[in-house]
This record gives C-alpha cells, structure tokens and sequence, in this order.
C-alpha cells in the first residue's frame, strides 16, 4: 500500500487557480524576471518570500515552474471559501505568532516527498513595504532542510495592495526570483550565516522603488483605510483619530490635512508642517513612538485604561471551531491585562501571563488567542487599528520579561 502524501492536492482546483491567476498577472500587468539557474531547478526547494499583499503566495507560486505548498496562518482557514481552496492546494496551516512544531514536521513532510515549501519568513505582510525584521530560526530551518532556496522579491506589491487597503489598484508590480543558496552552499553555511544571507536577499523597500519608477497609481481610493496602519497623528499625537476618504485623511482631533497624490506621496493640505512624505517613514516613527508611549505608562506603574477602544464586536470560537458574536464591548489596555467591559454580561479579562498571541488580520480585525481559545475583535467604524494592540502587548511582554511570547517584527 503506498503512503497517504501529506497535505494532497486537488489538480481540478490548481488548473483553476492557475487560470485565475494567468487572468490576474496579465490584468495587473504583474512582470517576472526568472534567471535560468531558478527556471531550471528542479524540486523540492524552499521558496521564501517577502510578504506583502493577500494575494503574494498565489502570485509568488505561479511564475515557478513546480507547484509549491505555502505555508499560512490557520486564522485564514476558518473563512469557509478559502478554506475550501486552501485545502485544496495543499496549504499548510501554522499558529500566528506561536511556536508550533506541528508545522515543522508538515513542512519536512512535504520536502521528503519531493514538493516544494513556500514561507513568508517576515511571518506577517508588512505595513510599509519595507521588508520587516524576521526570527533567525529560519536560518535553522533551511539548515535542516538541506534543499536549495528560491527568494522571491514582490516588487511594488505594496503599492497595487498595501495591506491597509480593501481594493486592489493599477499598478505593474516586478517579482524577481533569485536563487539564494544552492544545496551545497545550504550544506556548507552554518544557520547563522544562511539567516544573514537571507536578510540580504530579502531586502526591499517599496517608497525607493516607487522613487526610482514614478509610475502613478490608478485609483482614487489611495487613502482609504489608511487609519489602520498609521493611528497616531504626528501633529498632536491622538490615537486612532484619522478620517479618510478618496484620496485624503485628516485628524479628527487637530484636523491635520494629507493628501495622498497620483504617486502614493504625501503633501500637506492647508499650511503647516509636512511631517512624513510617505508612509514608510510614518510608520517607523509610530511604533517608536508608540512603544516609548506604552513604556513610560508600564514603568510609572499606570492602574487606569493605557487607552479604550469603544463599541467593538467580540466573537469566539465555539466547540467546532467557528467564531460567534458575544456581544458589543469597549476594549481596554492596562499594564497586566486587556479588558472587555460588554454593555449587557460580565466582563472578559485577558492576563498577560495566559495571553498566547495577538495579532491583526485580513481587513484589521484583531485575533486574540486566550487560553486556547480563540477570540477576534472588531471596530464598528472605520479606522478603528487593529496594529496598535500588536505593539502596546508586545511591548508590555518585553517589560514583563515574557520575550519567548513576542513577535520578531516588532521593534521594541
């Protein structure tokens, strides 16, 4: 009898993916550039790429000349359609942000049986464009594997879909394929110098790519949603206060004007100071700022709310693994734990100690994992940032010493 493969395909639906995304990359006009030492390798082989937009694996594995499983957070799966699909493409789920050998094993399954692996190592899409710092047990990972890797640049992803936005643009990305290691060079490298080389495979920066192009972007929604990557204003710094629409957001609090041009460029509207031309530079200024903001509350021992986000609909995961709505609550950070005051049941409250993970997801909704139980937090506005909680609790981690907890991307 022969084995069970691990993580089976459905032919039926990768020709159909496959169809789609023919359709995709001629429509967005998505350009590849493949050197014949990638064109030419034969599996299995790590694909590692950076990650930016939803639609990165689907487009990453489809200019490869063999199918790749990649690897996804198991948040994903509990959407019905694209669990469906995932399945069906031989997806291989992983627990976000926590340390998950099951995941290992799957993945040295599918290299053993001679099939590619794909892994966004930045373990998350980055908000800015600009590739995010990654954990160095990759480095460990590709040691063990003992197969060639294939780095994969999407290049101006972050432009035709940042992660912020609900709706694609116009915009001619560039995925550049390099072969990073050979299996040789895997087999002679120790982990610590292939995690070094890969950091600088990896590297890319989407604001000097768009700087070296200068191709306008065709849309005419290219601030909407951005409240969802840059929640604190620089001019007065509220939290959370930006209101968007079409090409323009502005601070509620101190009405602080942008205007985002036909390039994805800042410029102040009205008089006053410019104080970031792209979102970049803002970002990297936030979560600085925002850190030294949790920070200073953790060390001068603060006992009231470090900041509330009010009216937010709370769903849990029931015995089969679907996510029901609790009730509509206020959600509270203090220095040992998150709080959900519901307006009609007893409140919910999530320790940092017990606190598993906590990270934002597809449209910004924020999945918590409390006691093996899994939770998800939504805004009943718009603008309402998911990223803020991922930085405040991961910079209340590092203060209570629980590192093991943090995610690598966050720069504390």
């Amino acid at each position: 009898m022969s084995q069970k493969k691990a993580y089976p395909t459905s032919l039926a639906i990768r020709l159909l993916v496959h169809l789609l995304f023919t359709s995709f990359t001629r429509y967005y006009k998505v350009k590849k550039q493949l050197p014949d030492e990638v064109k030419n390798l034969k599996s299995p082989y790590l694909v590692l790429a950076n990650h930016v937009g939803f639609w990165d694996p689907f487009v990453a594995g489809y200019f490869l000349p063999y199918f790749t499983h990649f690897v996804s957070s198991d948040a994903v799966f509990r959407n019905p359609l694209l669990r469906f699909f995932l399945t069906r493409l031989g997806t291989i789920p992983k627990k976000k942000n926590m340390r998950d050998s099951q995941v290992i094993r799957d993945i040295i399954a599918v290299i053993n049986q001679g099939e590619n692996v794909g892994i966004f190592p930045e373990a998350v899409r980055n908000w800015s464009g600009s590739t995010s710092p990654m954990d160095a047990s990759i480095g460990k990972l590709i040691k063990m594997l003992k197969v060639p890797v294939v780095v994969p640049i999407l290049k101006g992803m972050n432009i035709l879909n940042p992660r912020w936005a609900y709706a694609l643009r116009s915009y001619p990305m560039i995925i550049e394929y390099k072969l990073a290691f050979t299996a040789e060079q895997v087999k002679e490298l120790s982990a610590d110098e292939l995690f070094d080389g890969l950091t600088n495979a990896m590297h890319h920066d989407d604001v000097e790519f768009q700087k070296s192009r200068m191709i306008k972007i065709k849309s005419k929604k290219r601030a909407e949603h951005i409240g969802h990557t840059l929640y604190l204003c620089p001019e007065c710094n509220a939290i959370d206060s930006f209101r968007a629409q079409g090409n323009d957001f502005h601070c509620s609090t101190c009405n602080y004007e942008i205007h985002v041009d036909e390039y994805g460029f800042y410029s102040r509207k009205g008089e006053g100071k410019l104080h970031f031309e792209n979102a970049r530079d803002w970002f990297l200024w936030e979560e600085k700022e925002f850190v030294n903001y949790v920070r200073a509350k953790y060390q001068n021992n603060f006992q009231e709310a470090f900041y509330t986000d009010i009216d937010m609909n709370v769903f849990k995961n029931d015995a089969s693994g679907k996510l029901k709505a609790i009730g509509l609550a206020d959600v509270s950070l203090y220095r040992d734990k998150i709080k959900i005051d519901f307006k009609k049941k007893e409140a919910l409250i999530f320790n940092f100690n017990d606190l598993q993970t906590i990270n934002p997801q597809t449209k910004e909704r924020l999945e918590v994992f409390y006691n093996n139980d899994a939770y998800r937090i939504t805004g009943t506005r718009p603008g309402v940032s998911a990223l803020k909680w991922e930085v405040a609790v991961n910079t209340i981690w590092n203060e209570m010493g629980l590192t093991a907890k943090m995610a690598p991307y966050i720069r504390v």
